[in-house]
Parts: structure tokens; sequence; C-alpha cells
């Protein structure tokens, strides 16, 4: 009867993993290959060669090893906690890493925004086109502007009109001067205008922009400040009481009642760090 019992359960076990683990893994795997794709075109953009295998292998193998490190980096009474928060770190890493990376190249690219406008303009004044305009940019700026340029005419180059290309660069730099440069540029082809006049507006604008936005820095520093305190206080008020005294905290963490309110503490700290932190930070005009 036992063993009867015990077959049922073994093949039905087996029936349930054959039919439902083998969809889950696929749609997974498949998530995965998709996410690699758009990392790998996005890294491509910003002249940095990956292979998408590579990509894949991270994504795959990333979670796993940070899920391992948090099983054997956290207590015993929390290994869960350490598993989850392991492979969602691995999980989300390559991302935020490229969008670090996309953040980076984009300021840098603003910073020298004021150069090839300048450029551009002295360009035009000597009675260059402003084909011949862009490929002076090209030549003379430092990367990432020389890269991004570079691409822009080589796709004018093999038929595609100069708006379609300005706008698959506004596409890859969203950056409001950029946008401002397109639409003088834009205009100026189609009704006419003196490009080296406004170019030089635009240039004055970027650098009031630049002040104003430094002294917004620099009045809303006390509350980023602020929010980053309150983000370390709570770990470093939890690290000293446990050196102190091990078992502090074995109510809190042991009763259901201790670890709802533990997590609504957690919610609540993130919460107000993250409304600290919006509230401090102003987008770019």
């Amino acid at each position: 009867m036992w063993l009867i019992i015990m077959l049922l359960i073994f093949g039905s076990v087996a029936v349930f993993s054959f039919s439902v683990i083998p969809p889950i893994y696929g749609n997974i795997e498949e998530m995965n290959k998709r996410r690699s794709r758009e990392l790998a075109e996005r890294m491509d953009e910003m002249f940095i060669k990956v292979r998408v295998r590579r990509v894949i292998l991270f994504y795959t193998v990333g979670p796993i090893i940070l899920a391992v490190t948090g099983f054997m980096a956290f207590p015993a009474e929390i290994k869960l906690l350490g598993v989850v928060a392991g492979a969602v770190v691995g999980f989300l890493a390559p991302s935020v890493y490229v969008k670090f990376l996309t953040q980076k190249r984009t300021a840098k690219f603003e910073d020298q925004l004021v150069d090839t406008l300048m450029i551009l303009s002295s360009s035009l004044k000597g009675g260059l086109s402003l084909i011949q305009a862009l490929e002076v940019v090209k030549e003379e700026m430092p990367a990432p502007v020389s890269q991004e340029f570079g691409t822009l005419l080589g796709e004018n180059k093999m038929g595609i009109s100069l708006e379609e290309s300005f706008a698959r660069l506004y596409s890859r730099m969203p950056s409001t001067a950029l946008h401002h440069m397109i639409t003088a540029i834009l205009l100026a082809r189609e009704t006419g205008g003196n490009l080296p006049v406004i170019f030089s507006r635009i240039v004055t604008t970027i650098r009031e922009n630049k002040k104003i936005k430094q002294n917004i820095d620099n009045l809303t520093l006390q509350g980023k400040i602020q929010g980053v305190v309150m983000s370390i206080l709570p770990i470093a008020f939890a690290a000293v009481v446990t050196s102190s005294n091990k078992n502090f905290f074995d109510q809190l963490i042991n009763s259901d009642v201790g670890r709802m309110l533990l997590i609504l503490a957690v919610f609540l700290e993130v919460l107000g760090v993250f409304m600290i932190w919006r509230i401090s930070t102003f987008k770019e005009f």
C-alpha cells in the first residue's frame, strides 16, 4: 500500500516537473536572451564591443553566484533574504551598470557641446558647408562627440536624410542643448538664418544653464546629505547594538509581529530616503 502511494507521489512530481519546469525555464532563458541583445546593442551604441554570449552568460550565472554569496554571508535566520537579495542584485546589476555608463557618456557629451558649437560656428563663418563643418567636428573633437558625429555622417553618406540622422543622434544622446542645436540647424535649412549667431546664443544659454544647475546642486546638497545619513543611521545603530548585545534583536526577528514591524520599518525608511532624494533633485530644464 505504501509502495503504491510512494509511486503515485513520485509519478505526480515527475509529471509536474516535466510539464511545468521546462516552459518556465524556456521563458526565463528567452527573457535573458532578449535582455542580453538589448544590452549588447546599447553597449555597441556606446562603442563598447561585447559579445552577446558573454552578456547571456553574465545574466544567467550572475544571479546564481550572488544568491549563493548572499546565502553564505547572511546569518542563518535570514539566509532566505540573502538569497533573494543576491538574486535580485545579480538580475538588475547589468542594466544598472549600462545605465550608469550611458549617463556618464551623455554628461561628457554635453560638456563637449560648447566646443562643438564653437567649431561649427567658426567653420561656417569660414565658408564651409554644414556637412563639411560636421566633418571638422568629427576630426577635431575627442570621443564621444567625434564618435557620435562620425556615426551621423556615416548614416548620411549611406543615404539616410540629415533630419533622420539628427533624430537618431538625439535618441542616443537625449540632451536639451543638443535638441536646441538640432532644431536651429533644421530650421535654418528650411527657412534660412544666420547659424553662427544662433550657435553663439545657444552657447550662452548652455553656460547660463550650467551656472543655475550648479547653484541648485549647492542649495539641495543639504537634503541629499540628509537622505544619505537617514539611510546609514539605522544600519549603524543595529551594528553598534548587535556588537554589544548579540541577542538584542532576537525578540524582533523570531516573532511574527516583530518581523512585520521590521519589514514595515525598512519600507518606510526606503520611502523616506526616496522622497527626500526626489525633493532634492531637479530635472534638467
